[in-house]
């Protein structure tokens, strides 16, 4: 396939997969369909979803083939997913091209900067690995799906997605440097893709202009290695702009070496040294990794969380974050959770029963791509417990005839007696915050619901 018609069926993929992303999520809505299920299926592609449900369920789940088809695809042409089928992916393809338009007299510093930094990469895995391992899910937060899906989330609740806005201005400055280092599945697509049978190689006719090098928006064209390196994104834009037509798309392991473009043997006395710079940098991963994770798996206050969620601090240590459920939620009484409460709660879905509450649809349970909000039956779901305080009640306390609570109920748990004075029945009781936020009584009201 010509280099020209390559990028336009990219173009066209990349345009695609950002269009129906956002046109998906924004469609979004109670009772979820067909949308739901596309987004699902899409997020499933990230091999890093595989890993959280694993460590959590420990159970390969029936979708498994998803990410495993990532992976293949990983192995046999590098990070095709990242280039040419991730929308967030293809909106800082986009960006970068900006960048390199606006700030044209800075592009050698744009890659130079890429390429100082990229040998971190894999310290950067191996400090997500850690973390994820402890119990984090903050991981899965970095995630594209997730991230986008969080960030998109936000753009339609009203509020400025400051994550995606400074990942594209570091994107406008550092190319594309979040694809490249920071990306839990850009840099674990890049591990994989060091085995990958097929790649773009330089041949010897190479003519060292490094017009790849300047073209290449993850700094992967290197005329030092004669192959692309690990983070290609297969996107062909060093084929394209070679002039010497000496790049091409071939078998990764070819039996002989182009001796010009293979570097020297820096000798026995440089590899020590390079081994001690990276036991160190590999012991500076691991003391961040426990700074990490200690700040986003720490003890959190409990709060009124979905119908069907799991017991903190497992509920925590699964959601991703990426706020479909507060997407879905057709009375909004879901909220992300601000970062004054903490790493660890930070953008969770909570309820505030006082502002608003839970309707009971159950359609968070059906979005939740991580099993973080479980699918249960309406009358085993056991958000939280009201407990009445007699001394606030209008009816109990001023013998006034007030039962809005009692009205308000969904599952009838709340009875009167022959003055319509409420009592709770706690064994039906779904914690829905249903009566709390009914309740006329001025302030704190007489009755509320707290967590489980």
């Amino acid at each position: 396939m010509r280099s020209k018609q390559g990028s336009s069926w990219r173009y066209m993929l990349q345009l695609i997969s950002v269009v129906a992303f956002v046109m998906l999520l924004a469609s979004l809505s109670y009772p979820p369909g067909r949308e739901n299920w596309l987004l699902q299926w899409a997020s499933r592609l990230d091999p890093w979803l595989l890993l959280s449900q694993l460590r959590w369920q420990q159970a390969v789940p029936a979708w498994v083939w998803l990410p495993l088809l990532t992976v293949t695809a990983t192995l046999l042409w590098g990070r095709v997913f990242c280039g040419w089928l991730c929308p967030l992916g293809a909106m800082l393809m986009w960006t970068d091209k900006i960048g390199k338009a606006a700030f044209k007299n800075m592009s050698p510093v744009r890659v130079q900067i890429l390429r100082t930094v990229q040998p971190i990469r894999y310290y950067w895995l191996l400090v997500l690995l850690i973390v994820f391992a402890l119990g984090s899910n903050w991981v899965i937060f970095l995630t594209p799906f997730a991230l986008f899906s969080h960030e998109l989330a936000r753009v339609l609740q009203g509020y400025m997605p400051w994550l995606l806005i400074g990942i594209m201005a570091g994107t406008l400055l550092f190319s594309r440097l979040w694809c490249s280092v920071l990306c839990p599945t850009g840099v674990l697509l890049s591990l994989a893709a060091r085995l990958r049978l097929f790649g773009y190689r330089i041949a010897g006719n190479c003519v060292y202009c490094e017009q790849c090098a300047s073209a290449c928006s993850v700094g992967a064209a290197s005329v030092d290695t004669a192959v692309a390196q690990a983070g290609c994104l297969a996107c062909g834009d060093c084929h394209r702009v070679c002039p010497a037509k000496a790049i091409s798309w071939q078998h990764r392991w070819p039996s002989g070496k182009d001796s010009r473009l293979v570097p020297a043997d820096g000798g026995a006395a440089a590899k020590r040294q390079g081994s001690r710079r990276q036991f160190l940098k590999a012991a500076g991963a691991v003391a961040l990794a426990a700074a990490f994770w200690e700040k986003t798996v720490g003890a959190a206050e409990p709060v009124l969380r979905p119908p069907g969620s799991l017991p903190a601090p497992d509920f925590t240590a699964v959601c991703n974050r990426c706020g479909r459920c507060i997407q879905v939620c057709p009375g909004k009484a879901l909220q992300p959770m601000p970062i004054t409460d903490g790493l660890t709660n930070f953008a969770t879905p909570y309820i505030i029963p006082r502002q608003s509450r839970c309707d009971l649809c159950l359609s968070c349970q059906e979005v939740c791509p991580t099993g973080a909000i479980v699918q249960v039956p309406l009358d085993k779901v056991r958000m939280g417990r009201a407990i009445l305080d007699k001394s606030r009640c209008i009816a109990w306390e001023e013998n006034k005839l007030c039962f809005i609570c009692g009205e308000q109920c969904p599952v009838l748990a709340i009875t009167g007696d022959e003055y319509h004075r409420p009592t709770i029945l706690l064994d039906k009781c779904a914690g829905c915050g249903s009566c709390e936020n009914a309740c006329p009584v001025a302030g704190e009201a007489a009755i509320r619901v707290l967590p489980q």
